[in-house]
């Protein structure tokens, strides 16, 4: 009986130890299971494509391709052949290659493998394009001939010349030569059809929204405005389809659309009012995201609510790189905010003597920041100058300084025009008062107080009547 037990015992435990051994077997088979299909499903998220090609009598012999943003992704490099086989590490969307004189076109996806024959014929580049992604890439060298095709018909002082109900016939006829052409073509991917399709509404948006002010300043007529009947320029694109943002003219077309749906409100502080449109109308948060961060990247500079600004930026923006990135230059920004004491320069001025923004204390200070190229800056003269008179013998002094430029141009611009004031030559655009306030273009206007505290780092232009208000009040 014991023996019986015994054995029964053993074959127990035996049957136990089999058991579990064949679970280990088990699990081990299933885990390997669920690694072998982790391990597919990543060796098919693949994020780079073949481009490869020969390029006859080439005017360079490297080639970089730029992303909509401008950032060169890659260079081609073409060996003793002309020819070149790159693997590029690109995302699906537009891209463009560059030569000296030319910028063409590319759509690059994923797993692509595009070849090309780049010819040149009196340096401008012909392409033909074949293996996968030919189709896309060949479209978009037809939709070129097909553009040059209807240039007198989409001719803006063509289109300018027709009343407002001819205007519109040809405004559907253009996107319906457009499309047809488009659905004409065999085989193109998905995306790539939503992005044409997308440029090609966008393309009539843009003459709907420019045609009023356009046609009123062509018939000379300030007071022209479309009838009840005209369409919506926005009312046909999907303003949350984030696949958008690979299109390069998405984002404008976003700008274009906050704008017209911002407050009419001119009192209203500009980058806040964007921000706060963008808020109400954009529903997709990469959408929100990216749109608020390129509005502000600039707004932050202009606006005379610093705090406001970066306080509603911050509330709508997750995005963790474009939240640093503002962060960063709010920073930067509230060191030229009001109450501050401004960042200084020495300079010469068309004399040749050496002036300092110390030797000005006691005085207001109103800064011009131009060059002899910029127009915006040369059309602001005539107001400056009047300010100037009108200022004359005020506790003000006007101060230019003119950057970029040559000293000769500037000269002479000086002696032409008589500008007043006491205009100073900035020999480097590297100078630390250019680099303490930020500079990222000019025209720029600087206000200062008499203790040298700054008033506004992007002061009014002298065209703007709340500059004399301004002045006025701090004298």
């Amino acid at each position: 009986m014991n023996s019986f037990i015994r054995r029964t015992d053993f074959i127990k435990n035996r049957t136990q130890l089999n058991y579990k051994k064949t679970m280990k077997i088990s699990n081990l088979i299933f885990a390997l299971i669920i690694i072998t299909i982790l391990s597919c499903k990543k060796e098919k998220e693949v994020n780079y494509l073949i481009f490869s090609g020969t390029v006859e009598n080439p005017i360079i012999d490297s080639f970089p391709i730029l992303d909509i943003d401008n950032k060169t992704i890659h260079t081609i490099h073409l060996d003793e052949n002309n020819s070149f086989n790159d693997t590029i590490s690109a995302s699906k969307g537009y891209y463009y290659l560059i030569d000296r004189q030319n910028l063409i076109g590319l759509f690059l996806s994923p797993s692509m493998n595009l070849n090309s024959t780049i010819s040149y014929k009196e340096n401008v580049p012909s392409l033909l394009f074949q293996k996968s992604g030919a189709n896309e890439n060949n479209y978009l060298q037809k939709k070129i001939e097909l553009i040059r095709g209807l240039e007198k018909v989409e001719n803006y002082k063509y289109f300018l010349n027709l009343n407002e109900v001819d205007f519109l016939k040809l405004t559907d006829s253009i996107k319906i030569v457009k499309t047809n052409f488009l659905t004409s073509q065999e085989n193109l991917d998905n995306d790539f059809l939503l992005f044409e399709s997308f440029a090609l509404e966008n393309e009539k948006t843009s003459f709907l929204q420019k045609y009023q002010k356009w046609r009123g300043e062509f018939i000379k007529d300030p007071d022209f405005r479309v009838s009840n009947k005209y369409p919506n320029p926005f009312e046909k694109i999907d303003v949350s389809n984030e696949k958008l943002l690979a299109h390069p003219y998405f984002l404008q077309y976003l700008k274009d659309f906050i704008s017209s749906k911002m407050d009419d409100n001119t009192t209203i502080d500009k980058s806040l009012n964007e921000l706060e449109t963008i808020d109400r109308e954009i529903k997709n948060q990469k959408i929100k995201d990216k749109l608020a961060y390129e509005n502000t990247k600039f707004g932050i500079s202009q606006t005379k609510k610093l705090d406001e600004v970066y306080k509603k930026y911050m509330e709508i923006v997750e995005n963790k790189v474009y939240r640093e990135d503002i962060e960063e230059t709010y920073s930067n920004f509230k060191k030229i905010s009001k109450g501050t004491i401004s960042p200084t320069f020495e300079l010469y001025d068309i004399n040749n003597n050496l002036v300092t923004l110390e030797s000005l204390r006691g005085k207001l200070v109103y800064i011009d920041i131009w060059a002899t190229w910029c127009i915006p800056c040369i059309n602001e003269i005539p107001a400056l100058k009047e300010l100037e008179s009108e200022f004359k013998n005020k506790n003000i002094q006007f101060v230019s300084i003119c950057l970029k430029d040559s000293k000769e141009q500037f000269e002479k611009m000086v002696k032409e025009k008589k500008l007043g004031g006491i205009q100073l030559f900035a020999p480097d655009e590297n100078i630390t008062f250019f680099k303490d306030y930020f500079l990222s273009g000019i025209p720029r206007f600087i206000l200062i107080d008499k203790n040298g505290k700054i008033i506004e780092s992007n002061a009014f232009y002298p065209s703007n009547p709340k500059l004399k208000e301004q002045i006025l009040e701090y004298l």
